[in-house]
Formats: C-alpha cells, structure tokens, sequence
C-alpha cells in the first residue's frame, strides 16, 4: 500500500467532510448525495454503507458542529477571569467569526431553516443545541449574580442567532457591532458590570 493511499481519509470521512462544506455553501435540500460523493471521490454504495439515509449523513453532520461549539465554546470561555467576562469574551468571538470571509452563520440555524417542522429530526437536534447553547449562556449570568439568568441567556442567544440571520443584510462589521454593543447594554443592564 502506498503511502498516499494510506494517509488518503477514509470514504465515511471525506464523504462527511465533503457533505459538511457543501451542506453550509449551498444548502442541505440543494444538494444531492450524487454531487457529494463526487466531491468526496466516493460511490453511493460507500455513502449508504456509512449513512443509511441522507438525513443520517445530515444528524452526524449537526453532531459533530455541536460538538465543535461546545469546544469552541468552553476554548474561548476558559480564559477569562469571571463570568461576566466570559459573557463578553463569547459575544466578542462570535462577533470576529462575523468578519471571516465565507463565514454564513450557525451551520446549525442554516440547517433548522431548511426542515421548519417541529417533528423533523433535523429541527429537534438543532433545537437541542440551541436549549443547551442557552443553558449555558444563563448559567453564566447566573454566576455573574444576574437577577433573572435565564431571560440574559435567551436575550443574548436572539441577539446572537440574530447577528448571523442579520449578517447578509448587515454584512459582517455591522453585524458584529450591533452584537456587541447590544450585549453590551444587556449585560450592564443585569449584571451592572
């Protein structure tokens, strides 16, 4: 075997890493599974053998970006000294990711706009995310002595979610301040730091 065959992804990964870019670029209904496993370099038979269904391939996908804000999320977190602080620091990280070129927001939110029904398996896992995204969020306030955590953690998570759904319009450094600046007033509004 040669070297570059062995170093090359196997098909259920590059078929996922495959799925996962064209997934946010151009849409999750917009795309065809023949489309992915040409960009992935895979057969149908390789995709179904590791995804049963599409949406299969779509839930491992939405998994694995939770995962990957869970990480970022504790990444960008774990420096600041306080909780308030830490508030500031996850506004202020999303408000850069607002300025990446090619950046079209929450993979997750993008996905949950495509399936709108509530019973859809693809809506509750992104819903999930979003509850535990939240959660997190007042947990936080709650730590920085907010009187009523759980609506600072809704607030902030809507002006989140809106920065990504406004930055089309908005574009990115617009998009960005507004997130700052109203989280801003929101944390100085409960917290008074």
């Amino acid at each position: 075997m040669s070297s570059a065959t062995a170093d090359r992804p196997k098909a259920a990964q590059r078929i996922q890493s495959a799925a996962k870019d064209l997934f946010y670029r151009q849409g999750i209904r917009a795309t065809g599974v023949e489309e992915v496993c040409r960009v992935a370099e895979a057969t149908k038979m390789s995709l179904y053998r590791a995804y049963p269904s599409k949406d299969a391939l779509v839930a491992a996908i939405l998994a694995e970006d939770a995962a990957a804000y869970d990480a970022w999320f504790a990444a960008v977190t774990e420096p600041a000294p306080t909780p308030a602080a830490k508030l500031r620091a996850v506004v202020a990280a999303i408000a850069a990711k607002l300025q990446e070129p090619d950046y079209r927001g929450c993979p997750l939110l993008l996905a949950q706009a495509e399936f709108p029904d509530p019973e859809h398996p693809t809506h509750q896992a992104v819903a999930a995310h979003k509850s535990r995204m939240r959660a997190g969020l007042a947990e936080l306030a709650r730590e920085a002595g907010a009187t009523r955590p759980e609506l600072v953690g809704d607030t902030l998570a809507m002006l989140i979610d809106g920065a990504w759904s406004a930055l089309p319009y908005l574009g990115g450094p617009r998009a960005g301040e507004v997130l700052r600046e109203g989280a801003e007033v929101v944390l100085r509004d409960s917290i008074g730091q």
